[in-house]
This record gives C-alpha cells, structure tokens and sequence, in this order.
C-alpha cells in the first residue's frame, strides 16, 4: 500500500507539535521517521493509525481518504515499543489473536498462525508464556502478530528500544530479512541513528513538528540540507565561514584553513558574503594529502582505539574538531602536532541563521 500524508498539522494546548507535513511512502518500503525526542514522529505515527485525528491535513492509503476511518477499520498492524503481549496467552495464542477477533476458521488460523512463526523463527516456542521469553523473542511475537493479519501497512514504534545493544543489532538483521522476504509497507518510528541509517529504504527527518529532509538514508547523510540534518545524523564538526562567490563549478567559501571550492549541490541558500557553517564530517579529515591541497596544522587532544577505527579530539582553530581513521592514528600522541587534510570535495554548507 502507498502511503501519502498531506499537509498534517497537531497541537496540543495551543503547541504546534506536527506543522504541515507532507510527504509519501511508496508501496513496500522500510520508511523511516527520524528526530529527536519531542520532534512529533510517534504523535504522527498515532494519526496515520487513527489512534489520534489530526487538527488538519489528510491521510491516504493508495487513493483513498482515511482521515476521519476509526483505527479498528484501518486494518493496520501495531508494534509497540513495550510489546503490549497478553502475558496469560502462550505464544501461538497472543499470535493467533487478531486472526480470531476477525472470525477467521480454525483450519485458516492455524495455517496463517504457523507461517509466520517460521517466517519469525520461533517454531518450537508456541506453548510458551511471554514471561519465559528473552526481549528479542518477545519482540518477534509482537511482529508476528502484527504481520499475521495480513495487513498493507506494519507501523513500528521504536521496537527496539528496549533491548541491549546485541539484541538490537540482531533483530535489525530479522527486521531487515522479514520486510525483505513479506514485502510489507512499513513505517518505522526512532531516535537510533545507526538502526534508520542501516535498514531504511528511505526515511524522513523531523524537527520541531516540521518535516527537515526526505530520502533516502546515503542522500541524508551525504547531503545534509540543513546544519541540523548534518549533525543529527552521524557526526559532523560544525565550523563557521564565508561565501564568497559562485563559479560555473560551484561556490568559492571562505573557511578556517582558507579558501575551498564546494559543488553546487552540496551548498544550501548561499548567497555573496553571507554567513556561512560548514560541516566537515570526522571521516573527511585526513592525516595524509597530496602536497599542494589545503591542510592545516593541529593539536592532538584526545586518541580513542574503537576497534575498527581510532577516534581522535583536535585542537585548531580555537576549538576542538572530532577525527576518525582506520590506521596509523596509533602513532599520534597526546600533546603532539599534526597536519590535516580536508576532503573539501565532501563539505556541505549553509545560510547562516540568525
């Protein structure tokens, strides 16, 4: 099913917390509704259920005009982010529920019911009650009663906050290789960078009720279009500069280590001598570079081995600036000095607002 929201707006006691929002998810996609907390994507996702009506806008399934359809006749599945499972029902009974609240036959519900446990690899765990279950297998029960019913939209309000961190990291594998596998529209509602980044097909930005940015996860990150959207999604080291001019190439901006040259696309409502705030993200910053590219000269502050890549904290310009790379950063002391490169052709930049 496609999704299209048109124009919602919701306050509450006189607080814009959704403002004219619009957008559209197509047919079997993994639609992603990031913000920070406040930023009004679970009340968003309550108005696309019909759990809330909106103060203005409309909501389409395909053609059709839901806005004012109850929730029990939108046909929908829910997946909380507390499971809300029926914890005096066994497994197959929290699963099967749904199927008999609509009066399916028994032969049809035990067909349904068994399909998708294999399809959420709980086969074996039918009889057990949620209590004996560990949280990703809970988790599974909740989104195979949400999938059970068939339903042409799967809405998720971030399921996986409650788990830890290797738990999380597995079921956005499961996630990933159910909606794959089902092909369901799904709208998926969180504040987890790292989960929107590696499983969205594509995803929308919020903040302050307003929609930021839509696309898909590479455009967000790659194209910030907002020194907001730049520094919520993955870092970013924020630093103040110059436009100057446009060329038939792209900008001229003044920065902190000198002139750089920006594509046009990756400059956002420039104009001649106005303020500007570049992002530079950690991992354009390089301790190598051809002899003739601009560079700067910094400060080793802070030197953090991560694993697979070494974070470090330096000092120029008068502040700190986050660096991250794959090798040789062993090398770099505390308190030593090192030159830096800048991918200048990865610099994003904006208006400055007062």
């Amino acid at each position: 099913m496609r999704l299209t929201i048109e124009n919602i707006s919701k306050s509450y006691g006189g607080q814009k917390v959704l403002e004219d929002l619009s957008f559209t998810v197509e047919e079997g996609e993994l639609f992603f509704l990031i913000g920070s907390s406040g930023c009004g994507k679970s009340t968003l996702l309550r108005i696309i259920s019909g759990l809330l009506a909106p103060d203005r806008g409309r909501i389409f399934f395909d053609s059709r005009d839901v806005t004012s359809l109850p929730a029990e006749k939108r046909g929908l599945g829910l997946v909380f982010q507390n499971y809300a499972l029926w914890p005096h029902m066994t497994v197959w009974e929290n699963v099967a529920f749904g199927l008999e609240t609509r009066g399916e036959k028994s032969s049809l519900i035990k067909e349904k019911v068994a399909r998708i446990l294999g399809e959420v690899r709980l086969v074996g765990l039918e009889k057990r009650y949620p209590a004996e279950l560990s949280g990703g297998q809970q988790q599974r029960v909740a989104l195979a009663r949400a999938l059970v019913i068939e339903p042409p939209l799967v809405l998720l309000d971030e399921p996986l906050s409650n788990l830890d961190a290797g738990l999380r990291l597995e079921m956005r594998g499961e996630l990933r290789r159910i909606h794959r596998n089902l092909g369901v529209t799904m709208i998926y509602v969180t504040h987890d960078q790292k989960e929107a980044l590696s499983l969205a097909d594509r995803m929308a930005l919020l903040h302050n009720g307003k929609l930021e940015q839509a696309g898909a996860p590479l455009e967000l990150y790659k194209l910030p279009r907002s020194s907001y959207a730049a520094s919520f999604l993955g870092e970013t080291n924020l630093l103040e500069g110059t436009f100057r001019t446009e060329t038939a190439e792209g900008w001229i901006v003044e920065t902190p280590w000198g002139e750089a040259k920006l594509p046009s696309d990756h400059v956002f409502g420039a104009r001649e001598n106005g303020e500007a705030i570049i992002s530079l993200r950690p991992e354009n910053l390089s301790f190598q570079g051809p002899g003739d590219a601009p560079c700067f000269e910094a400060e080793i502050v802070e030197n953090n081995f991560l694993g697979d890549i070494t974070q470090l904290v330096v000092r120029a310009f008068g502040r700190d600036l986050t660096v991250e790379t794959v090798s040789g950063a062993d090398r770099l002391k505390v308190g030593s000095k090192a030159r830096l490169w800048p991918k200048e052709s990865e610099l994003t930049a904006y208006q400055r607002e007062d």
